[in-house]
């Protein structure tokens, strides 16, 4: 059974959850996102509740065992933010995502500090967003504060990654997340890249969620690495690498 580390089951209807059933991936983490920048921060908020409180029922419905991730995507930014930090301070959560840049503006740069600080004062993992625009500059930017505030590497997945910032995520400690969907990484590139780079760090996400994409690609790259690498770097990048993160 595989693991998708990383998508928005929200985004997607019940007959696309229980594709990913059929397909063995039989268990997901769903980050929390919204689809239009929010007014008010008790949106967020919302968006959180119905993750952990709604969606693990839907999921379990359609074959499939979601854990929930909440946070602010450098997108759903509302005003008074600090409201929301304050809620997540509260709570009692698996991960924190999706975090990260998008544009690499100051507020931008400010929230993802501060979910990152208080991560690492509650111990919690963090999914972190590298965006499609930006890359380079994101993920430099986010590895200079993950370096700042000293965070944890077993805490952090840098997620999104590709043939640009590779190497320099490799270079740190951090987990890396790579998401196979089209105009992102294909199945073959999945496969080249723990051939290349080895299984140890690496978990495979489909990004599904909200708009037209493949379902299933976590089981397609799965099996390419199976079959250019070796079956047991496939069971480790598409389900125990991420079990281990989320220390499930």
């Amino acid at each position: 059974m595989y693991f998708d580390s990383h998508l928005h089951s929200e985004g997607l209807g019940f007959s696309e959850l229980k594709k990913l059933a059929e397909n063995q991936i039989k268990d997901i983490c769903s980050l929390a996102f919204f689809p239009v920048k929010p007014r008010y921060p008790q949106t967020m908020i919302d968006v959180f509740r119905k993750l952990v409180e709604f969606e693990p029922v839907r999921c379990k419905a359609a074959g499939v065992r979601m854990y929930p991730a909440v946070g602010i995507h450098p997108r759903c930014i509302p005003p008074d933010y600090k409201i929301v930090l304050k809620y997540l301070e509260e709570g009692e959560w698996i991960a924190f995502g999706e975090i990260g840049l998008e544009l690499v503006t100051d507020e931008e740069i400010e929230v993802l500090r501060s979910q990152l600080e208080l991560a690492k004062k509650l111990d919690i993992p963090c999914i972190i967003h590298t965006p499609r625009g930006e890359k380079v500059r994101a993920t430099m930017k986010t590895i200079e504060i993950l370096n700042t505030l000293e965070f944890p590497p077993q805490l952090a997945v840098i997620d999104h990654v590709n043939f640009e910032t590779i190497d320099m995520v490799f270079e740190t400690e951090y987990w890396i997340g790579l998401t196979v969907q089209p105009e992102k990484l294909s199945p073959d590139d999945a496969a080249r890249i723990v051939a290349e780079y080895g299984s140890e760090r690496f978990m495979l996400n489909s990004d599904a969620g909200y708009r037209d994409v493949e379902i299933a690609t976590v089981a397609a790259a799965a099996e390419k690495i199976a079959e250019n690498v070796g079956k047991d770097e496939a069971i480790r990048v598409a389900g125990k690498n991420a079990k281990k993160f989320l220390r499930l």
